[in-house]
Formats: C-alpha cells, sequence, structure tokens
C-alpha cells in the first residue's frame, strides 16, 4: 500500500521536499548571520600628522657649463669627469698661437676698412650726396663696425683660453679626455656643487596653498629605500609650470650632507612626505569607520550587546589610515569597525 501510495503521490512529494529544503537553507543562513562578529574598538588618543606625499627628483642648485668662447685646440687638461674640483682650479686651455693669428687678420681686415671709409668720407666731404649713396656710405660704416667687434671679441677669447671653476665641485661631463683635440665653441664641461644638491619635487596646484617654507619632511629615494632623510621644504615657487598631469609648482627641499655627497646622483627618482599640520595627543579613530553622507560624517556607535546606531562625528586631521575627532565621540565609547 505504500509502494502504491508513494507512485500516486509522487510529484506532491517533490514539491514538499523541495519546500522544506529551501526552508531549511534559509534557516541556515538566518543562523550564521545571526552568529557574525560584529568588531567594535574605542578611539585612542595619539600622535597624528597630515602629510602630502611629493614625487621628484635629485638636482643642482649649483651648476655651471664653461666653455671656450671661439673654440680652439686643447694644450691643457686639468681634470677629468668624476674629478673633485676645487674653486677657481683650472679646468682646460686652448692653445692661444692661432687665435692669436686670427686677431692680427681681423686687426688687417679692420684697417683695410678703415682706410676704405676714410677714402669714402675724403671724397664726400666738399659735396652734397644723394640718398642712394648715403645707404653705401651708411653699409660702409656697419662693415667697419662689424670688423671692431670682431676684433674685440677675438681679443676677448685670446683672455680666455683658460678654463677655471667658480666654485668647488665635481667634473660631470668633458667633452675630451686628452690634449690636442679640436673642440668648438658648443662643446663644454660641466661642473656640479655636490653640496648643493635638492630634491626637487611638483605640487598640483590644488594642495600648493598648504605647503610653506619650514615644513618638516621626509625623503625616500628608490636608490636607498631603508633610508630616510629628514628635510624641510627650502623653496615653494611662485610661478606654475604646466606638465602632462596639469598645472604644477616646484618645491625643493636640500639634501646636503643627509648623505655622502659621493652616494647621490643627479637625476635620482625618489618621495617626499610633506608634513602639512601635526598634533599631539589627538582622539583618533580609523578611517574606516567612517562614512559621508550629504556632507557630514558618520559612524556606527554601539549602545548594547552587538547593538549599534549611526551617529554624526566632527573630523580634524586625517592620513590614509586614521582619523582625528574633533566632537561626538569620547574614549569610552566603542564603534563599529567593519571587517
Amino acid at each position: 500500500m505504500l509502494k502504491r501510495f508513494i507512485t500516486k503521490r509522487w510529484k506532491l512529494l517533490l514539491i514538499l521536499a523541495i519546500i522544506l529544503g529551501i526552508g531549511g537553507y534559509i534557516l541556515y543562513l538566518r543562523n550564521n548571520k545571526a552568529k557574525e562578529v560584529i568588531n567594535f574598538v574605542s578611539p585612542i588618543r595619539q600622535d597624528i600628522s597630515e602629510t602630502l606625499e611629493v614625487s621628484g627628483t635629485v638636482a643642482a642648485l649649483e651648476t655651471v657649463r664653461l666653455r671656450f668662447l671661439a673654440g680652439g685646440k686643447v694644450v691643457y687638461i686639468g681634470a677629468q669627469e668624476g674629478d673633485a674640483i676645487k674653486k677657481w682650479q683650472t679646468i682646460a686651455t686652448i692653445d692661444q698661437a692661432s687665435l692669436q693669428k686670427s686677431l692680427e687678420k681681423d686687426l688687417n681686415l679692420y684697417m683695410q676698412e678703415r682706410w676704405n671709409w676714410e677714402d669714402t668720407q675724403d671724397d664726400i666731404r666738399y659735396r652734397t650726396i644723394e640718398t642712394p649713396e648715403q645707404r653705401r656710405i651708411d653699409i660702409e660704416q656697419w662693415d667697419l663696425t662689424n670688423k671692431v667687434i670682431d676684433v674685440e671679441i677675438r681679443d676677448i677669447a685670446i683672455k680666455n683660453t683658460n678654463l677655471a671653476s667658480p666654485f668647488a665641485g665635481i667634473l660631470t661631463h668633458s667633452p675630451t679626455t686628452v690634449a690636442g683635440v679640436q673642440l668648438t665653441a658648443s662643446d663644454y664641461f660641466e661642473i656640479v656643487n655636490p653640496n648643493a644638491l635638492v630634491f626637487v619635487g611638483r605640487v598640483d596646484e590644488a594642495d600648493v596653498s598648504k605647503v610653506s617654507q619650514g615644513q618638516e619632511a621626509t625623503i625616500i629615494l628608490d636608490a636607498f629605500e631603508n633610508k630616510e632623510l629628514s628635510s624641510q621644504v627650502s623653496y615653494v615657487a611662485f610661478s606654475s609650470s604646466e606638465t602632462s598631469s596639469g598645472t604644477t609648482f616646484e618645491v625643493r627641499l636640500p639634501l646636503a650632507y643627509l648623505l655622502d655627497s659621493q652616494q647621490l646622483r643627479i637625476g635620482l627618482n625618489g618621495d617626499a612626505k610633506i608634513v602639512l599640520n601635526q598634533k599631539a595627543d589627538a582622539l583618533t579613530i580609523p578611517l574606516v569607520s567612517t562614512r559621508e553622507r550629504d556632507g557630514k560624517v558618520y559612524v556606527d556607535l554601539k549602545t548594547g550587546e552587538d547593538i549599534f546606531e549611526e551617529r554624526e562625528i566632527t573630523l580634524g586631521l586625517q592620513t590614509d589610515e586614521i582619523v582625528e575627532v574633533l566632537s561626538g565621540l569620547n574614549e569610552s565609547e566603542e564603534i563599529v569597525l567593519p571587517e
């Protein structure tokens, strides 16, 4: 009889089994939800600092490129790339002989132009001249003036056949390592003062009003990830620059004496954290425990065993992990800490 009953009512039994299964699953979910652990945390007092992170590179405030005005053949090399240079040390000297001959040639050309000019002046001294002839005379005057300038330039070049460093530093670029090479006027020797190295970063226009001289900062260079260098803002640019990220302003942080100058290199990349504001013994809570709605900030305040209610609070300084509570909470209360 049971077999016959099951055969006739199998559809109904199947539906009942499905209903019981769904009901059991819902009951299981409710029980698990009821068993979820809610974590609470109390506000704590600690020091808090609001910082601004800026990326940048190492640069030098004192750098110079020395060139020979007219070029020439190098007869003396006083230093090689990477050498330490003393103030007023001679870096290189070029041959004066060819420059001297060039000066003599320029003087001869000047005298030639001068005599032509004197002949013209004698010719027009007692007669009226027309406009076309006056133009020709003006051209002759300019030619004569240019010859005078050529002589003066050549004389300056002779006086500058020695290149000397205006400050102590390191020779970072040299167009030649040996004497006997012909240099052009575009070839240069570059000297950098390692005691004038700075970290140069760029601050977005939205944050530049928060940055000022004297603010403390911590610098971490990519080449020295385990070393934190303490510095401070020494310069904030008055004018902006346009970059791929938008309008930015340059800031500088001294690096001198923070590391051995031999370890630092121009162009090293890194990041600086500038301390904008800081407060000691501030009442703080985790940032993740707050939420914002309609311009106001709220937390879930514990009111009983696994029971909480929403409360509005006022915030102060903020970091990536914690925020300062100005009002709305005290140290004896607890708030929900989301997982």
